[in-house]
């Protein structure tokens, strides 16, 4: 090889990086991009929703218990499907989805920069704070989102940073702020999967308005509720669960079935299969942030059809109906659903007893 071709060959070479520095940068973060999702396809914690208990008499409970801190926030193998129809809420559904009060903004960074924390330390596969452009942010390597931490940026919308964190989350996020007659309101929510109602019809509502319509609710918890939140600390977050049975369309999508600001039994559906009724169960947490003092609540959906149900819970639930109120059952919906139930219950029991 001459003098000339050792010369010219790297100045050639440099040259023609230079030239194509983008699309070498674009295929190399492709690539990189392609091999996170690989290892990250299956993410390594997978919490169970909790069972349905069987009780024997009906009361609305608070039912809070410590949350195990290694467990606030949750992965597993739905995240994918579930972030596709996030995504598309937050693009087609906006309004309706995520809404943020003035005052909020401070409280929804801090939750932004409270879940980014998180996930990278009990997710690393999955998520990594870095810097970029001198500035901190957090890269969700499934997807290749990547968000701003550390305080709000010019032309931000009230909304970026709690988007931001709902869109790294499998949970719903909502902030609750103290109002000055010590009441707790929805300052801030982003709530893609809602039963019954949408964030824009009550934003800046106190907790008190939003339960108005569930029977004996302020009868029986109001007063507790309010006194669990204002004793809430950043020390102790705490953890809560209930249930819904949804009636679904038998040519519903996962979209349709998780966004339901309507009716999760419509009378239409009367006398489903058992394939078509859905047990939704909510895993709801309570943090208090550190530096603002809001409220962080966040809800994780489950679901689960009525025929994957285990045996002991399909006995608890045809127990609990039993023990409903009149008005407590027509909230619930068993009017629609509640006769396929028993009917299918007792197909299983005596399938099981030709079994044994």
């Amino acid at each position: 090889m001459t003098v000339f071709s050792l010369v010219a060959l790297p100045i050639i070479f440099l040259s023609l990086v230079v030239r194509y520095q983008k699309e070498i940068r674009h295929w190399l973060w492709n690539r990189q991009k392609k091999n996170h999702q690989n290892e990250c396809a299956k993410p390594p914690s997978d919490l169970k929703p909790q069972p349905i208990k069987g009780r024997e008499r009906y009361r609305v409970m608070m039912d809070i218990r410590k949350l195990d801190a290694q467990n606030w926030l949750t992965l597993d193998k739905n995240y994918m499907d579930e972030h596709r129809v996030r995504d598309a809420l937050l693009r087609e559904k906006r309004d309706q989805v995520i809404q943020c009060l003035p005052e909020s903004v401070d409280a929804c960074h801090e939750a932004l920069e409270e879940v980014s924390n998180f996930l990278s330390q009990r997710f690393p596969n999955m998520f990594e704070t870095t810097m970029y452009n001198s500035k901190p942010h957090i890269q969700n390597r499934m997807t290749g989102e990547m968000f701003e931490l550390g305080g709000s940026v010019p032309n931000e919308n009230l909304t970026d940073a709690l988007e931001a964190a709902v869109r790294l989350t499998m949970e719903d996020l909502s902030i609750l702020m103290r109002n000055e007659d010590d009441e707790y309101y929805l300052a801030a929510s982003a709530s893609l999967f809602p039963t019954g109602w949408t964030v824009d019809q009550r934003i800046g509502w106190t907790i008190s308005r939003m339960h108005e319509p569930v029977p004996l609710w302020h009868q029986q918890v109001a007063t507790s509720v309010s006194k669990f939140l204002v004793r809430l600390t950043p020390n102790s977050p705490m953890e809560r669960s209930n249930y819904f049975v949804e009636v679904k369309s038998p040519n519903e999508n996962l979209f349709d079935i998780l966004y339901r600001p309507g009716s999760l039994c419509e009378k239409k559906l009367f006398n489903p299969s058992p394939d078509q009724i859905i047990i939704r169960r909510e895993r709801q947490t309570f943090r208090r942030l550190p530096r603002t003092g809001a409220i962080l609540f966040g809800v994780k959906t489950f679901l689960t059809p009525l025929d994957e149900l285990p045996m002991q819970e399909l006995e608890n639930l045809a127990k609990e109906m039993e023990t409903w109120p009149e008005n407590v059952g027509e909230y619930k919906g068993k009017n629609v659903w509640g006769a396929k139930v028993k009917e299918f219950y007792r197909s299983r029991t005596q399938v099981e007893k030709v079994e044994v």
